[in-house]
């Protein structure tokens, strides 16, 4: 195969995993309505990295990691759910941002390096310990034809992680990008309800992964 088109191929895998609206999805819809389109975009960058580090598992058949993961598929998800239900109800709380005067801006500025942080990890690991989104990368590389012609060297290797990257953050730029260029024609009342409807998402996938622990099938 060659590496134009596994590039091709790998940044249409990144794509396809990402694109389904989930959690993360959701924050980062949240996030651009409310005109904090960085922190949005940086939360799909985290699920973006995650999503390399699966497409690498995925191809490459790392048993003790994919093992891991899906072995413990229960206490992942309890963690999971919990995480969203959390996450949700905060969401639902803070549907109306308050603008507060910036008394001293050092602190203002360490405040949004450390809410950018947060938000990046919170992407990053609300996608890692996911078992669906690896499961997701194994029949899509199949799909295109990944597994029968995968990378022959290195150079190969790091081109199908980096395509798989980029597809991924693609999805979560456009996304953002799209929520954020609809915010200006949509009134501060309708963003608000707008942000409880998403926190009651959010709360429904936590809830959806406590359900699945306990054996309720949905």
């Amino acid at each position: 195969m060659s590496n134009f088109l596994l590039l091709l191929k790998s940044v249409l895998a990144g794509f396809i995993v990402a694109l389904p609206i989930g959690a993360i999805g959701v924050l980062c819809l949240r996030r651009a309505l409310q005109g904090r389109w960085v922190m949005g975009l940086v939360t799909g960058l985290g699920a973006a990295i995650a999503d390399a580090l699966l497409a690498v598992a995925a191809i490459f058949g790392l048993t003790l990691f994919t093992h891991y993961i899906l072995a413990n598929k229960h206490p992942v998800l309890l963690v999971v759910g919990l995480f969203l239900i959390v996450i949700g109800i905060h969401m639902i709380l803070k549907r109306r941002p308050k603008l507060k005067a910036n008394d001293n801006p050092a602190n203002d500025q360490l405040r949004r390096w450390r809410s950018l942080g947060t938000a990046l990890m919170t992407g990053f690991a609300l996608t890692i310990i996911n078992p669906a989104t690896l499961v997701a990368f194994v029949g899509v590389f199949a799909g295109l034809g990944l597994f029968m012609e995968g990378p022959a060297n290195l150079l190969q290797g790091w081109i199908l992680v980096i395509g798989a990257f980029t597809g991924s953050a693609m999805w979560w730029a456009v996304l953002t990008g799209a929520a954020f260029a609809v915010r200006r024609h949509v009134p501060l009342e309708l963003i608000a309800v707008v942000n409880v409807v998403l926190g009651l998402v959010v709360v429904g996938f936590g809830v959806a992964s406590l359900l699945t622990v306990f054996g309720v099938e949905l």
